[in-house]
């Protein structure tokens, strides 16, 4: 009975993952379409404002996979279930990711818009870079312990984390900083050609079918791992 069940679920996972498959693979395609044909140029970054697509879509994912990551730790350390243990490390996964492209594109755009790279006095920057490095050890700390230690040591870890991505979001609005404040969120309205910010927002639906695709898939593979090892 017990068998049957599993190989259903199996089964309801594995169309999931087809079904967010095709969905991330036809967003992507949607959106890449709108940026390159219908985004109109921006009055002084002209072109390269394309940039910003990438750049905002992988920002706010990343946001999303830190909340993941330290809500399933929390989780973890209450129930210790290992399932809540899967979903972390797979968010922690796609937090360095997307930390990752945040940071890349966000350099490309600030030598376009203000010749410089990098600047170490920008809190937003800084505490970007801070998370990315405090993730990348979230995944090392797992290559060097196992078993239920290895999802404590990794989830104490992801929530000491939490007080610095707050912080990181609200750099904008608490420090004087290089980076742009919001322009979608305003309480006043997008400070944004209306173009713009479709594409901001399909680049965001593409960015969260390809997370859940991607989270999806590497949860089972954690799952599959961990039911190995206790045989």
């Amino acid at each position: 009975m017990a068998g049957a069940m599993s190989e259903r679920n199996d089964r309801r996972l594995d169309r999931a993952e087809r079904v967010l498959a095709g969905a991330a693979l036809a967003a992507t395609a949607i959106a890449t379409f709108w940026v390159f044909t219908r985004s109109p140029d921006e009055a002084t970054l002209r072109e390269t404002i394309r940039i910003l697509y990438v750049h905002v879509g992988a920002a706010f994912m990343a946001y999303v996979a830190y909340g993941i990551t330290a809500t399933a730790a929390i989780l973890y350390l209450w129930r210790r279930n290992r399932r809540f243990d899967h979903v972390a490390v797979a968010a922690a996964e796609w937090s360095v990711v997307l930390s990752s492209i945040t940071l890349i594109t966000g350099s490309i755009w600030a030598k376009v818009a203000s010749n410089w790279w990098w600047q170490w006095s920008d809190p937003r920057l800084t505490l970007t870079l801070l998370l990315w490095f405090v993730y990348v050890g979230y995944l090392l700390l797992r290559q060097v312990t196992d078993g239920d230690r290895r999802a404590t040591l990794s989830a104490v870890l992801a929530v000491a984390a939490i007080p610095a991505g707050i912080l990181n979001h609200f750099a904008t609005l608490l420090f004087r900083t290089e980076h742009p404040p919001p322009i979608l969120t305003r309480p006043d309205g997008a400070a944004a050609d209306p173009g713009i910010v479709r594409a901001v927002l399909l680049s965001l639906v593409a960015y969260a079918l390809i997370v859940g695709w991607g989270m999806l898939a590497r949860v089972r593979l954690e799952a599959a791992r961990d039911a190995l090892d206790e045989r």
